[in-house]
């Protein structure tokens, strides 16, 4: 059999004995986990009218895998939202961004590295560097995606994507704070199928997909996806040169599989997953200038030179973009070859053995690589070269992951697990600095024509890390009676962390005389012998450290350290089904996320010191309730999150370079939160859903610097990237025009409350509230084997923030998301 598992008779078999678990009038803890659904998977409907089931919009009864056995999405003890694969397609989610306009307190934002930065329910890290883990563990079929930038292709022949909320690291193999993200593909089928969508839209954009599935042979299925997104021309157009456009798209993305059905008791899945991105990156809108060099901002402020005179002369009068703008084309950049050469790359094996009629012992086995080759990315948002990066990244990771799961009679299920990882991430940075206040001798008052380049027009830095982690998990599912039901599981981990890192005088500096010679300068009139050489290491400090590669070699500058974490999580989870349709849940659990070295620019070592692991106690409570005969569902839910030495992007100050970034923990956080959902089918052919966050995140202590070098009490200060409200609803309608043919037509609506980019709350930083109107109308088969659908987003052509950071130069810049875009796709069914 090549099917689904989710599908087979056999987790039919147990699913049916899970139903009658709940029907008792107590429990140890009440509730939950708030599972938020899919607005469209969850509604159910009577089967006269079946055509949003066989839509994808919506599914009488989800069955996950988010506890590694199948189970009914609504009887899951844990906060878990479910989408389904023609769901993504029907809303037209390209990616992971998509994702956060769809599920409220789930937030993606643009790094300005070609980077995505992950929140859920407040719990994010903003830190770029490649060598940075999420909060948030991201799956592909139960398969470890280590790093954020790894996700950027997944979005592909998609089964439906779970996402946990919550303290994760008694199921999954990584250890984190915030939740999961797990993608599951499609898998091969008993039948052969192949499907295409073709797609056209705004700047000449063509958008194909296909795939083929089938038997292979005696138990043996493949199935192979294939996806290409290319368009003729940038989105965005040039500030200062109209004619100039950016941000053309060049996306492949491609996976296969093959399924060996080897016996009734032992089955392998063999994948491999691949994407490239060979398109442009997105420049940002430079909304402020702000000097960065700090020698010029104290002579500044004493009244001796004009205030004009501490930017380059390129900067200080170029053009900004206004904070309320109504056009969301407009950026800028410099005269640079604009590119991005990402490709990834990740071979995957599952096994499952049934070693006796209780136990099944489970293996995953993955490889995944990925390069940036020198991809060139405008960060400064200017014509001129402020702070434009050059980007080199080669990272490799392994992971190994071994299950056993049985069951103790009928009442238990259990389950065990090691998990075992093994990273590698070397990542170089070359900023073009050339337009830049640091790299400028202090203004001149007579200064009429614009100050020289006297220091350098690069600065190079670079960071490499060695990550291993073993832990040991377990988890265990007890049915105390025919209604209640008590989950408790817990992990032990163990991580080392082994970075080299430091800033370099660039060789590749082409003006000036140099950072590494200013600094040689400073040496010797204190003392000391000089000798920094182009190439060499910057970093100011006491220590020397092995050169990696060569361990009797030293290298004054060269930081280097090693990271040594502990720690011991764990969950105690319990389901009540009080009624028919009535089912409370409630957890107590607590996460850790591991510690980070950052990969950035320094003037000192201190700056190279790690954050150190993040703790998270949480709390839940909720309920799930159907009526009438599930034509109406209503979810509810609250929690609230301790939370210990929470990792944050703060700053140092430098007496030269001004204020620079530091990763920092802050001592004590908290969240507090609420979700809502409702769904309901109020006439036939019609059904309408919206979900509500509410989000309340506070610092009870903690402190970073301002640009001055002031320190800056942060209790009180809200989390960054973290609105308080947020709302999507969706409605949909779909109606037979002949027994052969129908119609539809759908909508949704997201609105996301203000926040900020920053912990400090600076107001520079703000970032408003927005709504998003997305809409679409089809014409098909009533079968599914066709569909035409014309599709419109962001309709009223909104301008909002989907990323704001301060580039380290002179400049403090804001992506904003897609203008309204149009398009029309085709889709076609062989079966």
């Amino acid at each position: 059999m090549y099917c689904d598992n989710n599908n087979k008779h056999e987790p039919m078999k147990a699913l049916s004995r899970r139903a009658a678990l709940c029907k008792a009038p107590s429990c140890l803890l009440l509730v939950i986990n708030f599972a938020m659904h899919d607005v469209q998977a969850k509604l159910t409907v009577d089967q006269s009218d079946d055509r949003h089931l066989r839509r994808g919009i919506l599914m009488e009864e989800v069955i996950v895998r988010a506890q590694k056995k199948p189970e009914p999405i609504g009887r899951v003890p844990m906060s878990i939202t479910a989408i389904t694969g023609d769901a993504v397609i029907n809303l037209g989610l390209m990616d992971m961004r998509d994702l956060g306009r769809l599920i409220p307190s789930f937030n993606v934002s643009d790094s300005g590295y070609s980077t995505p930065i992950y929140t859920l329910r407040g719990v994010g890290f903003n830190e770029a560097s490649q060598t940075a883990t999420a909060t948030i563990g991201m799956y592909i079929d139960g398969q470890n995606l280590a790093y954020p930038v790894f996700t950027k292709g997944v979005n592909l022949d998609v089964e439906r994507i779970e996402i946990l909320k919550g303290p994760q690291g008694t199921l999954y193999g990584r250890n984190t704070t915030a939740g999961v993200v797990n993608y599951i593909s499609k898998r091969p089928g008993e039948k052969f199928e192949a499907a295409y969508t073709a797609g056209y839209g705004n700047y000449e954009t063509a958008d194909i997909e296909a795939y083929i599935s089938g038997p292979m042979a005696n138990k043996l299925g493949g199935r192979l996806a294939i996806r290409h997104v290319e368009s003729g021309k940038g989105w965005q157009k040039s500030l200062t040169r109209p004619k100039d456009h950016l941000g053309r798209v060049d996306k492949s993305s491609a996976r296969g599989s093959l399924v060996w059905q080897a016996s009734e008791s032992f089955e392998n899945t063999f994948s491999v997953m691949m994407w490239t991105d060979r398109g442009e990156p997105q420049a940002p809108q430079v909304i402020a200038l702000r000097l960065q060099n700090a020698v010029s901002s104290r002579l500044l402020s004493t009244g001796r030179v004009p205030q004009d005179r501490g930017l380059p002369r390129d900067v200080r009068n170029h053009p900004i973009v206004p904070r309320d703008t109504d056009n969301n084309n407009i950026a800028d950049w410099a005269d640079l070859e604009w590119r991005l050469k990402e490709t990834f790359l990740m071979i995957a094996s599952s096994s499952q053995w049934k070693v006796s009629p209780t136990k099944t012992l489970t293996a995953l086995l993955s490889y995944a690589t990925f390069k940036n080759d020198h991809s060139i990315i405008p960060q400064s948002g200017l014509s001129v070269r402020n702070a434009e990066r050059e980007l080199f990244v080669d990272t490799t990771a392994y992971a190994l992951e071994l299950r056993l799961d049985g069951a103790w009679g009928d009442n238990a299920d259990w389950m065990i697990g090691l998990f075992s990882t093994h990273d590698d991430v070397y990542e170089y940075q070359s900023v073009f600095i050339d337009h830049a206040s640091s790299s400028f001798a202090p203004p001149d008052p007579s200064d009429s024509t614009g100050l020289s380049s006297v220091v350098g027009n690069r600065v190079d830095t670079f960071g490499e890390q060695q990550a291993a982690t073993q832990a040991i998990f377990n988890n265990v599912y007890w049915r105390t009676s025919e209604s209640v039901t008590i989950t408790t599981g817990f992990r032990y981990n163990f991580e080392k962390r082994a970075f080299s890192g430091c800033t370099i005088d660039s060789p590749n500096n082409s003006t000036g005389v140099g950072y590494g010679n200013v600094l040689n300068l400073i040496s010797i009139s204190s003392g000391g012998s000089g000798g920094i050489r182009p190439g060499d290491c910057l970093t100011l400090g006491e220590e020397e450290s092995d050169v990696p590669g060569a361990p009797n070699k030293k290298e004054p500058g060269l930081y280097s350290d090693v990271l040594r974490e502990e720690s011991f999580v764990w969950r105690i989870t319990s389901g009540w089904q009080a009624t028919e349709d009535d089912f409370l849940y409630a957890t107590f659990s607590r996460g850790f996320k591991s510690g980070s070295f950052p990969v950035l620019a320094s003037s000192s070592q201190d700056q190279y010191r790690p954050a150190t692991q993040e703790r998270l106690t949480a709390f839940e409570v909720g309920v799930k309730t159907d009526f009438f005969s599930r034509g109406l569902k209503i979810n509810l839910a609250s929690f609230y999150y301790d939370y210990m030495d929470k990792q944050l992007l703060g700053r140092t100050y430098d007496q030269v370079f001004g204020p620079l970034p530091i990763l920092v923990n802050v001592p004590d956080s908290e969240v507090f939160g609420a979700e809502i959902e409702v769904s309901v089918k109020p006439v036939k052919g019609v059904f309408v859903g919206f979900s509500v966050s509410y989000l309340v995140t506070e610092v009870k202590e903690g402190v970073t610097l301002d640009r001055q070098g002031e320190q800056v009490d942060l209790a009180g200060n809200k989390f960054n990237f973290s609105p308080e409200i947020e709302v999507t609803a969706i409605a949909d309608y779909v109606w037979a025009i002949s027994d052969t043919l129908e119609m539809g037509v759908g909508a949704d609506v997201n609105y996301s409350d203000q926040t900020n980019a920053l912990i400090t709350e600076e107001k520079l930083f703000a970032i408003d509230a927005y709504t998003l109107l997305n809409g679409r109308c089809h014409v098909g088969a009533a079968d599914q084997h066709w569909k035409a659908v014309l599709w419109a987003r962001n309709i009223t052509d909104k301008v909002y923030t989907s990323g704001m950071f301060e580039t380290g130069a002179d400049t403090i810049a804001r992506y904003v998301g897609m203008t309204r875009t149009l398009g029309i796709s085709f889709n076609y069914k062989y079966e």
